[in-house]
């Protein structure tokens, strides 16, 4: 690749050069070295970015935040282009609206909007980008009174294959709309997205957490608040490796209600008196975020698996817990995610997002420093896995999806997975855009 040939006014970063190591660090901690990584100084750049790949017939990855489960977005040997640079922000406050450039993240937008006393749903770590987590469904602390972040997608502009800026809403590329909320990065490289905003400005939210031993019965009370939980309210629950080897479990919650109401709801966890620690309080929306920011720091060593249940039985609760007591990971994080509410109303054939059946989604992040460790780390995760998965509801949350699950893509997308394969190869023939949750072009059968 003759670097100084392509059309940018950004940096363009090969091996070797100052800027590069810095460029190709992502959250999660693997050694990624791309051919050569663009630093973006404009859309144009983006633009012109899909354009030489489409005439060079190069795969292109796009990388916003970095902070992609799969570390996909920075792919050994190729072409990258890095929109981190572009992170503005503009809010529509009179119609409730957030226009988002690709490299901004949810901290941008949360900041941005608090100040007009909005809110949408976005993800529960500030550094995570708009985007990704958007573009393929967008679980977050307010998904149950405003859906998920792809329920708020107004608009979008994005350069498809062809190098064509194309405007995608209801009234234009109708069939784009669809399929970008779900399955977004196959289609081509997002310039910007448009968010609905909602007036929210202050939540009940925060941690409880109590020691691991404690699992089995704030497992058991987190069944007992959700049963009777109002779209107000979303609750997780938690179980924790540290740095120091104790483990912690616990809920994370966040209420939009009246905050006399908490107590009441939160009170299945009164037989396990007082918590070792206790965040719960009434705050901004700019400081949702703050949460759990911290848990999963960047650079560490990662493995997920996640699944979608129906409901939390005993022999699913016992699955999960009998796996807990086996952590020996300091970064690791146990997570069970109500949904239901919004998410689940949204109409199924509005978008290609395919959690609306589930009553709640299980993950485990597994952390870990140090590279000797990924063997065992890794197959430990894929044991969690497997031993919550005979208890899984079908389908997938693309968003959870490791490096090594491509297998379950079809599955995540059900009966939608042909019309994407349709769409794909209508606007990316070539798989030119595959560094990511891919789904590959509909196969012409005259042409094999």
């Amino acid at each position: 690749m003759t670097v100084r040939a392509i059309p940018v006014r950004g940096e363009i970063l090969a091996p070797g050069q100052p800027g590069y190591d810095d460029a190709r660090r992502i959250w999660k901690g693997l050694d990624r070295r791309p051919s050569c990584i663009v630093r973006c100084a404009d859309t144009s750049d983006l633009r012109n970015l899909v354009g030489y790949a489409a005439q060079e017939r190069l795969p292109l990855a796009i990388a916003g935040a970095g902070h992609d489960i799969g570390a996909r977005s920075m792919p050994d040997y190729a072409l990258v282009a890095s929109t981190a640079a572009l992170t503005r922000v503009e809010i529509d406050a009179e119609r409730r609206l957030a226009k988002v450039a690709p490299g901004a993240r949810w901290g941008h937008v949360v900041e941005a909007a608090a100040r007009h006393g909005l809110a949408t749903t976005g993800a529960s770590v500030a550094t995570v980008g708009v985007a990704g987590f958007a573009l393929h469904g967008g679980l977050g602390w307010l998904m149950r009174s405003l859906g998920t972040a792809c329920d708020n997608i107004r608009e979008l502009e994005m350069v498809t294959a062809d190098g064509e800026l194309r405007r995608i809403a209801p009234d234009s590329e109708p069939d784009l709309f669809w399929a970008m909320r779900g399955a977004g990065s196959n289609f081509g490289a997002v310039t910007s997205l448009t968010l609905q905003l909602h007036p929210i400005t202050r939540v009940t939210a925060g941690m409880m957490l109590y020691p691991g031993e404690a699992a089995p019965a704030v497992l058991n009370a987190f069944r007992d608040i959700t049963a009777r939980a109002g779209d107000e309210l979303v609750t997780h629950f938690y179980y924790n490796g540290s740095p120091d080897g104790a483990h912690s479990t616990g809920i994370g919650l966040c209420h939009t209600g009246d905050p006399a109401d908490l107590a009441t709801l939160l009170a299945p966890l009164a037989p396990l008196g007082e918590p070792v620690y206790d965040s719960v309080r009434e705050m901004g929306i700019d400081d949702l975020q703050a949460v759990h920011d911290s848990s999963t720091p960047r650079g560490a060593r990662y493995h997920l698996r996640a699944h979608y249940l129906s409901e939390l039985d005993d022999s699913v609760s016992e699955a999960i817990l009998a796996r807990c007591r086996t952590v020996t990971a300091p970064f690791t994080q146990v997570f069970v995610e109500h949904m239901g509410g919004a998410v689940g109303r949204a109409p199924i054939d509005d978008s290609v997002f395919g959690g609306r059946h589930a009553g709640y989604s299980f993950l485990v992040i597994n952390g870990w420093s140090s590279p000797e460790d990924d063997t065992t780390q890794i197959a430990w995760t894929r044991a969690f896995g497997d031993a919550v998965g005979p208890h899984a509801t079908h389908g997938a949350y693309v968003n959870y999806l490791d490096y090594d699950e491509d297998h379950r893509i079809p599955g995540a997308y059900g009966s939608a997975y042909p019309r994407l394969r349709a769409l794909k190869r209508r606007y990316d023939p070539a798989n030119m855009f595959r560094f990511n949750r891919n789904i590959p072009p509909e196969v012409d059968d005259a042409a094999s």
